[in-house]
C-alpha cells in the first residue's frame, strides 16, 4: 500500500510538473511526457503512447471550453486538417494496437517491438525538441497584428496540401503522441496566415479530437494505463495554472531553453540507453 501511495504522489508530482512546463512555456505535454512514462514508470512504449494520448486529452479539455467560447477556433480551417488527420490517426492506431495486442509479452518480437518503437519516439522527441528551438530563434517577429489580420483566399490546392500533411501528423501523432503542437501550429501560420490566438484556439482543437480519437482506439486493445493518465492529469489542473503565473515572472526564452534541453536529454537517453 505504502509503495502504491508512493507511486501516485509520483504521478501526480510528474503531472504538475509538466503541466507548469505546458503552462509556462506551451511546449507540448506528449514530448514531455513520453520519455517520464518509458524512463520514470517503465511503461512499454506501446502503453507509454496509448496513456500519453489520454493524458493531453484530458489536459486540452478546458483548453479548448476557453478557446470555444472566446471564439479563437477556427472550424473550417481545422476541418481541412483533420479530413487528413483523423482516418490516418485511426489507422495507425488501429495497427499498432492490433500488432501489439495479438503478441504475448514473453514473445521476442513483441520486446523487439517496443524497443523499435522507443527509438522512434525517441527520434521524434529529439526532432521535436530541435524544431523548438527552431521556432524560438528562426520565426519572423516583424508581422503586426494588422498585417496577421488581412484576409488569405483558401484555395483548393491549400486545402489538400494541409489534407495531405494532416495525414502525415495524424500518423506521427497516433504512433507517438508527439508533434500535435510543434507541427500543427507552424502549418497554420505558414499555409492559412491565422493570427497567433486563433493558430493556438485551432490546434488544441485539432490535438484534442485526434488524441481522444487515438484514446478511444488504445483503451479498447489495453494498450493504455487509465490509472496513470488520470493520475497525472490530476496533477496538471494544478501545474498548468501555477505554470502560467510563473510565466511572468521568469524569462520565456530562459525557460523554452531549458526545459527543450531537457527534452533534448531525455531523447537521446530513450535512444541510446537499454
Amino acid at each position: 500500500m505504502d509503495v502504491d501511495i508512493l507511486t501516485a504522489v509520483a504521478q501526480l508530482v510528474a503531472g504538475a510538473l509538466i503541466g507548469a512546463c505546458i503552462g509556462m512555456t506551451g511546449i507540448g505535454g506528449g514530448v514531455l511526457i513520453l520519455p517520464v512514462l518509458t524512463l520514470g514508470f517503465g511503461l512499454p512504449s506501446t502503453v507509454a503512447v496509448g496513456t500519453a494520448h489520454l493524458y493531453s486529452c484530458l489536459c486540452k479539455l478546458p483548453a479548448v471550453f476557453f478557446h470555444f467560447r472566446q471564439g479563437t477556433i477556427r472550424f473550417r480551417t481545422s476541418a481541412y486538417f483533420l479530413v487528413g488527420a483523423v482516418p490516418a490517426t485511426i489507422a495507425v492506431a488501429v495497427w499498432i494496437t492490433g500488432y501489439a495486442g495479438a503478441m504475448d509479452q514473453s514473445d521476442p518480437a513483441w520486446l523487439e517491438l517496443q524497443t523499435n518503437l522507443r527509438q522512434f519516439i525517441a527520434a521524434v522527441v529529439i526532432l521535436s525538441g530541435l524544431l523548438i528551438l527552431w521556432h524560438m530563434f528562426m520565426r519572423p517577429g516583424s508581422r503586426t497584428a494588422s498585417d496577421q489580420r488581412i484576409p488569405h483566399r483558401v484555395t483548393g490546392a491549400k486545402v489538400f496540401l494541409v489534407a495531405v500533411l494532416g495525414a502525415v501528423i495524424g500518423g506521427l501523432i497516433a504512433s507517438t503522441s508527439v508533434g500535435s503542437g510543434i507541427l500543427i501550429v507552424p502549418l497554420m501560420i505558414i499555409i492559412f496566415h491565422l493570427t497567433a490566438v486563433d493558430t493556438v484556439g485551432s490546434s488544441i482543437f485539432i490535438a484534442l479530437t485526434l488524441t481522444l480519437t487515438s484514446s478511444i482506439i488504445y483503451a479498447g486493445s489495453s494498450q493504455l494505463d487509465l490509472a496513470i493518465a488520470v493520475t497525472m492529469a490530476a496533477g496538471s489542473l494544478v501545474g498548468v495554472p501555477l505554470g502560467v503565473r510563473m510565466s511572468r515572472k521568469i524569462p520565456e526564452r530562459s525557460l523554452q531553453i531549458t526545459i527543450t534541453g531537457l527534452v533534448l536529454a531525455a531523447g537521446a537517453i530513450m535512444l541510446f540507453g537499454g
